[in-house]
């Protein structure tokens, strides 16, 4: 029986319903009775800042190892990175005791664990897959509010970091086409470079009833989902329903939370807008989510310029809804899409004129509106179902423990 690890640092484990990526993958692949799956995490929810129940770890098809970190509560922080090495500190003392797998599936970011990994299996001959979610430490930069110079030079260590890990990994895939590129570098081990998108598994949204959320049918919800913090151009689309005001049918509806909530807030009730046409609506439960996207117009895809994000998960969740896209990531990758596949409408973040006109365009002829939620369900068939998108992955992976 051939044993393979899923190292994946950042997984929501108390959410048995395998909507992580990681997840996902050690529940296919545990359902082949000749592999033996052993998925590695932190017991530490990252999202939530608490500690794990030990026991969901019974509640898998797959062996699942919680492996302790001291935990941290700014996301950027050196308290941060102290926890991530503990994570990788308390992985390596795990695995002594454990037989030797036959082929290792990581997550990046842990930057640590990942690297760490990652020699290990070079020391024991493990082929070696790296599936890149975020480009740490591009994104963390991005966030740090000072001069980009001086954040490239504090940096430039840590870049070179990433590029050893990216280099020695047997085979590299990506979240997105713009992530799995990022892997490309000098003297790389692998020699493909493969983007498979977060996805789900079919339509998520077919088996789900939808409840009529709205006040009035001449109401029209442009909508935000996923975490309020400086990555998201969020006060923008404040900043444009200000210009909007005259057009009170138009609603913002955003779902999530994060450490920008209450200056968001803020705004929007010193602009007397809040619950008149802008309504925070906090983390809901996906059923409920997934409630206030099908009763929505038009989604946000609102990721400021600075940001090194591509396609998220937001970004699937909109078009499986069949939601046309405003969007104003900067990524070309995503603007080549949505202009490519006709999903919506790119805007220019940080400008709340450029939003208030795409507002009005994307609203003013149904027909094409129309066009585009049929293109966006038609993208999510094509690239966000897991069923058909997932099966390279798991190509890849029988082609590795074939050859080793």
């Amino acid at each position: 029986m051939k044993k393979i690890w899923v190292i994946a640092p950042f997984i929501e484990i108390e959410n048995i319903k395998n909507r992580n990526r990681f997840q996902y993958i050690a529940n296919e692949l545990s359902k082949e009775k000749n592999y033996e799956v052993h998925l590695f995490t932190s017991d530490y929810v990252h999202l939530e800042k608490r500690y794990c129940n030990e026991k969901i770890k019974n509640d898998y098809l797959y062996n699942v190892h919680l492996i302790h970190e001291i935990g941290y509560k700014k996301n950027i922080s050196i308290k941060r990175a102290i926890s991530h090495i503990s994570f990788a500190l308390n992985l390596r003392k795990k695995i002594k005791d454990l037989e030797k797998p036959d082929l290792i599936y990581c997550a990046y970011p842990m930057m640590t664990s990942a690297f760490f990994m990652e020699n290990y299996a070079k020391k024991n001959k493990i082929p070696f897959i790296l599936d890149i979610q975020d480009t740490w430490p591009e994104s963390i930069s991005a966030g740090i509010n000072t001069d980009n110079y001086i954040v490239k030079m504090l940096m430039y260590p840590f870049t070179l970091y990433a590029n050893t890990i990216y280099r020695k990994a047997d085979l590299i895939i990506g979240v997105s086409e713009t992530y799995a590129e990022r892997g490309r570098v000098k003297n790389c081990k692998s020699k493909e470079f493969i983007s498979v998108y977060i996805g789900a598994e079919g339509n998520k949204f077919d088996n789900i009833v939808v409840k009529d959320l709205k006040g009035s049918k001449d109401e029209i919800w442009i909508t935000y989902i996923g975490t309020l913090s400086h990555s998201y151009d969020i006060m923008t689309a404040i900043k444009a329903f200000d210009l909007l005001k005259e057009n009170s049918n138009i609603k913002l509806q955003i779902l999530g939370e994060g450490p920008e909530l209450e200056i968001l807030k803020e705004e929007a009730k010193n602009l007397k807008l809040l619950d008149k046409t802008i309504f925070f609506r906090g983390m809901l439960p996906y059923e409920e989510m997934i409630s206030y996207l099908k009763n929505s117009d038009v989604a946000l895809n609102a990721i400021k310029s600075s940001s090194l994000g591509t396609i998220t998960n937001k970004f699937g969740d909109y078009v499986s809804a069949g939601l046309p896209i405003l969007n104003c990531c900067s990524s070309q990758e995503v603007l080549n899409l949505i202009q490519s596949k006709k999903l919506g409408l790119n805007y220019i973040s940080k400008n709340p004129e450029s939003l208030k006109e795409k507002i009005l365009e994307i609203l003013k002829a149904k027909e094409k509106l129309g066009e585009y939620s049929e293109n966006c369900k038609k993208f999510a068939k094509e690239k966000f179902d897991r069923k058909e998108s997932y099966k390279i992955i798991f190509e890849k992976i029988n082609e590795k423990l074939v050859k080793n």
